[in-house]
C-alpha cells in the first residue's frame, strides 16, 4: 500500500529533528520518495511511502509525528492503476 503524507513541521522540534534525522535515528525504510517542500510555506512537506500494510506503516511512521504539528496520510495508487479501476467503472 502506499501512502501520500503530508505533515507541517513543528518549529519548536525543528533542531531534534534535524539532529536526529542526522544520526540516523528515524527508520527511512518505507518512503518511496524524496520529501517535497511548500515553496513558500517550507514547513509542509509532501513524500509517498509504502507499507505492506497500514499496521506497517502507522509503526514506522509513529516515532516521526513527535516533530510534526499537523500530519495527513492518504492511501494513493499509480496513475495506471487509477486508470485501470476508473475504465473498470466505464
Amino acid at each position: 500500500m502506499q501512502y501520500l503524507v503530508k505533515v507541517r513541521v513543528n518549529p519548536a522540534t525543528l533542531g531534534l529533528f534535524a539532529a536526529r534525522l542526522q544520526a540516523g535515528g528515524l527508520d527511512r525504510s518505507l518512503i518511496r520518495s524524496e520529501t517535497w517542500c511548500l515553496a513558500d510555506d517550507p514547513a509542509v512537506g509532501y513524500s509517498v511511502w509504502e507499507a505492506a500494510d497500514r499496521q506497517e506503516f502507522d509503526q514506522v511512521f509513529g516515532p516521526w509525528k513527535e516533530y510534526y504539528s499537523e500530519s495527513l496520510v492518504r492511501e494513493v495508487s499509480s496513475a495506471a492503476e487509477s486508470m485501470r479501476r476508473l475504465m473498470a467503472r466505464a
